[in-house]
């Protein structure tokens, strides 16, 4: 018996391993999958279910800053509603939300089966249990095909790196895809009469319907933005009208009426096929303020988590609005950002540890015109300065297990005269650099540059950005 047990164990850790880990945005499954499981039990109040315009949709750092809603996006890409009724049957195992939100986008899935790629990618990270088993029956014609990740993906061991033994860090957007472009689409609606649902997806509509009911949390449907077609129309009207009979919300934000109502503009609120940021925020305020008014939400206390996340997504706007220097190190010190810093001309000599806040040990007392580099994340503890009278080039490469790079050069007055500081080789400061404090804030999470600003260190007195 001690014997089949070790062989089990090692077979499934085998498994684990050689799974491919889909980790990086936007399209970053494991991260999302395994963020999930690493929640503290009971510790959501709301749960998205869906494909990838769940998951691009709904911003759980807006429902937090809005109402302390604090959610998970539990969705996959192409994610069927059998799948989707399998991910809610894990999520029961260790959370108790106070509300379901199911986004239905495939709800128009007429394939019985999807593609084995599309599975592998909603079910290769779910932990090997019975429900995993019972899902990857309805999901793949072939069972051997989705029960044996070892089966699969035997012949990677070529293509092993530290990421396949340590993976990156997990749920830290709690689901959550940011888009950051824009392309134009036009969304309309279309006048028709409601048509048949596919058959599976309809079955397991029902099986998610009872499934909350039996545990008695509500459920809310929803779309998510789309340049929807007649046939895709015919499905919303089936959904409506199915949640309108048994007494479910179900809101579509593919309505024209309702993306008038919070000013969402397709010309710039999405990227391809998906919501973008930007357009995920006016949707997700507008659910959040829905749920709030319908629902007697009673907020878990704060969490560290969410108010990381939550200052993420908004320190852009933030930033860009603070001038003193010591109120912007203030609000740098407890996020979870790269904080880049090159000197340029000089620094007033009555300048002491400038960056302190954020990890600093060098003082600039008495140092008039000297090359300065220093890259900073308080939250995590790191700090990396060079000081010189020469001019100073400084390449980095965190070990934060997110693959990003930095260079920075730093030239005083009497070396040069100069600022650069790149981040994966682009240069941030181009055109931008001051006499001064140069500052580039970059968040390895959403790989997104969230500031840049020049503090005068010339003269004496309180420094105020440029």
């Amino acid at each position: 018996m001690f014997l089949v047990i070790l062989a089990a164990w090692i077979f499934v850790e085998l498994s684990i391993i050689f799974t491919p880990k889909r980790d990086k945005l936007p399209w970053n499954t494991t991260s999302k999958v395994k963020g999930f499981y690493e929640l503290e039990d009971n510790s959501i109040d709301v749960v998205f279910l869906g494909s990838s315009h769940a998951f691009c949709t709904f911003n759980p750092a807006v429902f937090y800053k809005e109402n302390g809603i604090k959610g998970y996006v539990f969705a996959s890409n192409e994610q069927p509603l059998w799948l989707s009724y399998h991910y809610l049957i894990e999520v029961l195992k260790t959370q108790k939300p106070e509300v379901i939100v199911l986004e239905t986008f495939y709800i128009s899935e007429n394939n019985e089966y999807k593609k084995d790629g599309v599975n592998k990618l909603s079910l290769d990270d779910l932990p090997l249990t019975l429900n995993k088993i019972k899902a990857q029956n309805v999901a793949f014609e072939d069972n051997l095909e989705g029960v044996n990740p070892f089966y699969n993906y035997h012949n990677r061991w070529k293509e092993f790196n530290i990421t396949d033994f340590d993976c990156k860090e997990n749920g830290l957007l709690k689901g959550f895809t940011p888009l950051y472009k824009a392309t134009p689409k036009v969304i309309e609606n279309f006048n028709v009469t409601k048509a048949d649902l596919p058959v599976k997806s309809m079955l397991y509509l029902d099986k998610i319907i009872d499934l909350a009911n039996d545990n008695n949390i509500p459920l809310v449907l929803t779309y998510a933005p789309y340049n929807i077609n007649a046939s895709r129309n015919q499905h919303i009207k089936t959904v409506e009208e199915i949640a309108l009979s048994q007494g479910i919300p179900f809101i579509n934000y593919s309505d024209t009426s309702l993306l008038k109502t919070i000013q969402f503009d397709a010309q710039v609120d999405m990227e391809g096929g998906h919501t973008n940021v930007y357009g995920a925020q006016k949707v997700s305020e507008h659910l959040s303020n829905y749920l709030d008014n319908e629902f007697n939400f009673n907020p878990i206390k704060k969490s560290k988590d969410y108010e990381v996340l939550t200052s993420r997504f908004y320190a852009a706007d933030s930033l860009k609005k603070i001038d003193d220097f010591d109120d912007y190190l203030n609000y740098l010190s407890n996020m979870d950002v790269y904080v880049a810093v090159t000197a340029m001309d000089a620094i007033n000599k009555s300048t002491s540890i400038a960056f302190e806040k954020l990890g600093s040990q060098i003082s600039f007392k008495d140092k008039f015109r000297v090359s300065y580099t220093g890259l900073f994340n308080n939250y995590r503890g790191y700090v990396e300065e060079k000081i010189d009278t020469m001019a100073i080039i400084n390449k980095m490469q965190p070990n934060d297990k997110r693959n990003f790079y930095i260079r920075m050069e730093s030239a005083s007055f009497n070396t040069g005269n100069y600022s650069k500081i790149y981040i994966n080789n682009v240069d941030q400061l181009i055109n931008k650099s001051k006499r001064g404090f140069n500052i580039v804030v970059y968040d390895a999470v959403t790989n997104q540059i969230l500031d840049t600003a020049s503090f005068d260190t010339f003269e004496t007195g309180n420094w105020s950005r440029y």
